[in-house]
């Protein structure tokens, strides 16, 4: 019993079951995702203060590399954005499940098919990302819960850390399988959807800060 559960842990085995795997079921597991996301988020709330991040002993190694590269007065501008937007990063966090969940498989299934991969049902990858998403983030939520706050809170970003690699495997496995292409094949659609989907918006973000300091320079908020 306790090698078979072993073996549907790996990967390429958790990968072939959920593509099979019941439909009902895989979509039922987004929201019972999101609620352990939100609970995480409230406890984040509760234990986490902007205050802490930025100022003091307990101010965050990246304010002050801030600090250093940017100055003082425009990394105060950054940090009262962070201010004003700490709320709505806490939804965010909240709503994490959803987000990963219809944006890694329609991100996937469009590279997929953008590669020249076409005639694969799209619902299949709908469902994988529905259970993956669910065994991701219930440790990472629970460690968030215990952990935050505390001198142990380290430890809940190595289980998320892990658990995110797990589940970046567990899509490279399905793509090969779901889609049948080989390992380079299947790495390239992986990049693909991962940089279009994910890290193109984060590089906009990016530039809109950059963009608020411009802003504030030119305004002569400093």
């Amino acid at each position: 019993m306790i090698a078979t559960v072993a073996e549907r842990w790996r990967p390429r085995a958790f990968a072939a079951w959920a593509l099979g795997a019941s439909t009902f079921f895989g979509l039922a597991c987004v929201p019972i995702a999101m609620a352990f996301s939100t609970l995480s988020a409230y406890r984040l709330s509760q234990t986490v203060h902007v205050d802490a991040i930025v100022f003091g002993p307990t101010r965050s190694a990246i304010v002050d590399a801030l600090l250093l590269a940017i100055g003082v007065e425009r990394t105060a501008v950054l940090v009262y954005v962070l201010q004003r937007s700490f709320d709505a990063l806490v939804v965010a966090a909240a709503l994490t499940p959803i987000f990963l969940w219809l944006l890694g498989s329609s991100a996937i299934h469009a590279a997929a098919r953008f590669r020249g991969v076409r005639g694969r049902p799209y619902r299949p990858l709908l469902v994988l990302f529905g259970y993956a998403e669910l065994v991701y983030q219930l440790p990472t939520s629970l460690a968030g819960i215990v952990f935050a706050g505390g001198p142990f809170t380290p430890f809940a970003d190595v289980i998320s850390v892990v658990m995110l690699v797990w589940l970046a495997f567990v899509v490279h496995r399905a793509i090969e399988i779901h889609y049948g292409v080989p390992g380079d094949q299947a790495t390239a659609i992986f990049i693909l959807g991962g940089l279009a989907f994910y890290l193109l918006p984060l590089i906009l973000i990016g530039v809109l800060l950059v963009a608020i300091v411009v802003a504030a320079a030119i305004l002569q908020y400093f």
